[in-house]
């Protein structure tokens, strides 16, 4: 798609549009991406290179007073893309540091290795993704389009997103931040 028919699609104007060359970037906040189960409230950005979309990221901006309402939020979201786009072609739970976990590093690597495998009801899971001690990943699609999906922290905030990209633009599966 090009900028204008993407613009065109949204409801609102975008709240920034900010252009480096050849290269596009437009902001759209307040926005819902909705659910089967709830409307979860964020951000989109859209990165357009010589007028055609190549990427669409968005930024879930969902308060929670339990950390580990995030866990249930990237659990709630996956069998939607899955839907969408077919089984994952790569997925990893990285685990930096457990010293928040109960059990001992190598338990993590074998029984909580992928994101499927962690859960709301794991005592500080959410803390630790919050601290950057753990990272989930799912990487979809086989077609044009790539989809990242990402749960990462850092200094106690946690980021959620789900991140579109043209296929052509790059990025192997496996090659998460």
């Amino acid at each position: 798609m090009t900028q204008a028919q993407v613009m065109a699609s949204e409801s609102k104007p975008p709240s920034e549009v900010h252009q480096s060359g050849s290269e596009t970037m437009v902001r759209y906040d307040s926005i819902k991406l909705a659910g089967s189960l709830a409307a979860i409230d964020g951000n989109v950005v859209y990165f357009f290179a010589h007028d055609q979309l190549v990427r669409a990221k968005y930024l879930l901006a969902a308060e929670r007073d339990d950390l580990n309402d995030f866990i249930a939020d990237y659990r709630m979201i996956e069998p939607l893309l899955r839907s969408a786009f077919g089984e994952p072609v790569w997925q990893k739970a990285v685990w930096l540091d457990d010293s928040l976990m109960e059990e001992k590093a190598g338990y993590l690597d074998q029984d909580r290795a992928l994101p499927e495998n962690i859960f709301p009801s794991d005592r500080f899971v959410g803390l630790a993704v919050s601290l950057g001690h753990l990272k989930l990943f799912t990487e979809l699609g086989e077609g044009r389009t790539k989809v990242l999906h990402a749960l990462t922290g850092v200094d106690g905030r946690i980021t959620h997103q789900i991140e579109y990209r043209s296929a052509e633009v790059g990025g192997a599966p496996g090659s998460a931040p």
